[in-house]
C-alpha cells in the first residue's frame, strides 16, 4: 500500500516509504570506497588540517594516507594491499593519470612517516565536535557524566614491541605476544572517547587514570568501577571540584550513608606536592542496593559517592546512574570486537600509537550507533531494590 499523505491519523510515518533508509545505505556504501570515506570524514576532520605536513605532488599525500589507514581500521582484517587497491580505485574515479604501484611498500613507508601529532590534532578536533553536539537532555540531572575504564591489548611479537610491551606474567619467551593496557575517558551521554592513555601491562590502571583527570571539568561527575576506587583519585578529583560515583572497593569495610575517610599514609608512588594539597578527610556517602535481573552476575552493590545531598541525588538515582556504567563496556566492544583493536597489527611501538589514534578516530564515527544499546541497563534499572 502506497501512502502519499504523510502523518495520517492512526498511521505511522514509517509506512511512508524507505527514502531515509536508502540514504543511510547509500552513505554506508560510499564509505566503503576511499573517495566516499574521504567525503564523509571531511565533514568532521577537514582535509586542510593535513596540508603543509611535507606534502608534495605524489600519490600518497598525508590526507590520502590517513583516509586509507582509517579505511583499514573500519574494515577489520583489511590489509595494506587492500588499502592500496582503494587508492587505485580512487585515482580511477578522479581520472588521475598518476600510476599507483600495486605493491604496498610505498604505502607502508608513507604511513610510517605520518606524524602522530597530526593524528592527535585530528582526534582532538573530532572529539571537540562530538562534545559540542551533546544535548542538554542527555545529561544526568543536568550534569555531565564521564566514565573511565580500561582494557588489555596484544600486538605482533616483534623485538621492538617486546621491548616496550613485554609478555604478560607466566608466558615463556616465544610462547606469547606483547601485552599492553588501554585506559580511556568516555562521555556517558554520547559514548565518544575524550582522552586515552596506553602503557605496558606492568602499569596499573589507577595510575593511568590519573593522567586522564585533566579531561574532567569542574561540575562534572566521574563514574568508575571499583578497580579505580582509591582515596588518592577521589582526593585529586575533589580538588578539581569533580564529583565521583564509584563502586566501593571490596577491601574497604564501611557502613551505609554518610561516612568520613581519613587520609592514609603516603605511598612511594604518590607525588609529595600533590599529597600535601589533598584534604585530611573526605566526606562521602555510601549507597547500597540489590539488582534482581537475569544475566547480572552481582546482586549486591555498594557505591561510594561525593554527592552528599540525598534530596537532590536520591539513592535510587545514584543506583540507576551506576548501572549505566555498563555503557563503557559496549564502547570497548566496538573498539575491540567490531574494529579489531584487541589485536593490533603494526610492528613498532611508534606505529602502535598511531594505530590507537586511528582506532579512536574511527570510534567517534561509531559512537552514536554504540550508544543505542541500553537495554541491559534499562532492564536492570527496573530491578533495583534499595
Amino acid at each position: 500500500m502506497k501512502i502519499n499523505t504523510l502523518y495520517l491519523p492512526g498511521f505511522s510515518h514509517r509506512l511512508c516509504g524507505r527514502r531515509s533508509r536508502r540514504a543511510v545505505q547509500d552513505l554506508a556504501s560510499r564509505a566503503h570506497r576511499l573517495d566516499g570515506l574521504a567525503t564523509v570524514v571531511n565533514r568532521f576532520v577537514p582535509a586542510k588540517l593535513f596540508e603543509g605536513w611535507g606534502e608534495r605532488r605524489r600519490v600518497y599525500t598525508p590526507w590520502v594516507t590517513f583516509c586509507a589507514f582509517l579505511g583499514q581500521v573500519l574494515e577489520r582484517r583489511a590489509s595494506c594491499r587492500d588499502a592500496v587497491r582503494r587508492v587505485q580505485a580512487w585515482h580511477l574515479v578522479i581520472g588521475s593519470r598518476c600510476p599507483v604501484d600495486d605493491r604496498s611498500g610505498g604505502y607502508c613507508q608513507v604511513r610510517g612517516r605520518l606524524p602522530v601529532q597530526l593524528l592527535q590534532k585530528a582526534f582532538t578536533q573530532l572529539q571537540q565536535r562530538c562534545a559540542e553536539r551533546s544535548r542538554q537532555a542527555d545529561r544526568w540531572l543536568g550534569r555531565t557524566v564521564k566514565v573511565i575504564d580500561g582494557s588489555g591489548l596484544s600486538m605482533p611479537d616483534t623485538d621492538a614491541n617486546r621491548a616496550v610491551f613485554p609478555y604478560a606474567s607466566g608466558q615463556k619467551p616465544g610462547c606469547g605476544f606483547p601485552t599492553g593496557k588501554f585506559v580511556g575517558l568516555f562521555s556517558l551521554a554520547s559514548g565518544h572517547l575524550i582522552k586515552f592513555v596506553h602503557d605496558s601491562w606492568h602499569t596499573g590502571e589507577p595510575p593511568m587514570a590519573r593522567l586522564l583527570i585533566e579531561g574532567m571539568q569542574a561540575g562534572e561527575i566521574l563514574l568508575v568501577d571499583r578497580g579505580f576506587s582509591n582515596w588518592f583519585l577521589i582526593g585529586l578529583l575533589q580538588g578539581k571540584k569533580v564529583d565521583v560515583v564509584m563502586r566501593l572497593h571490596q577491601a574497604r569495610k564501611t557502613g551505609t550513608g554518610a561516612v568520613c575517610w581519613d587520609r592514609p599514609q603516603r605511598k612511594a608512588q604518590w607525588d609529595i606536592e600533590q599529597w600535601r594539597e589533598l584534604p585530611k578527610q573526605l566526606q562521602l556517602r555510601v549507597v547500597r542496593f540489590r539488582v534482581e535481573a537475569p544475566g547480572f552476575r552481582t546482586e549486591h552493590i555498594a557505591v561510594v559517592t561525593t554527592l552528599l545531598d540525598e534530596k537532590k541525588y536520591p539513592d535510587d538515582a545514584i543506583a540507576q546512574l551506576y548501572l549505566r556504567r555498563w555503557q563503557v563496556e559496549l564502547n570497548f566492544r566496538d573498539l575491540k570486537t567490531a574494529m579489531g583493536m584487541d589485536i593490533l597489527r603494526t610492528q613498532t611501538p611508534a606505529m602502535i600509537e598511531k594505530e590507537l589514534y586511528v582506532h579512536a578516530i574511527a570510534l567517534q564515527r561509531r559512537a552514536r550507533l554504540a550508544h543505542r544499546d541500553r537495554s541491559a541497563a534499562r532492564c536492570a534499572a527496573r530491578s533495583i531494590v534499595l
